[in-house]
């Protein structure tokens, strides 16, 4: 799953709208729509937009053999 969809499931599991989340993170709905749309955000932009819908990001390095770091 790409992180657009997991940022939209997470936006529907809090009851939150495009608008309101780009309400919530000092931008416009054209600007987040477009970086939704192209999958294009920094690691921090992500962060923000998690963080704002009052949830927690979880970042993690999988090597070859399964064991996360």
């Amino acid at each position: 799953m790409d992180i657009t969809r997991k940022l939209k499931t997470a936006m529907t599991a809090q009851n939150v709208t495009q608008t309101e989340l780009a309400n919530r993170t000092s931008q416009s709905q054209k600007t987040l729509s477009a970086k939704m749309i192209a999958n294009n955000f920094r690691i921090n932009e992500f962060e923000r937009l998690i963080t704002a819908l009052g949830c927690e990001l979880e970042l993690n390095i999988v090597l070859p053999d399964g064991r996360k770091i």
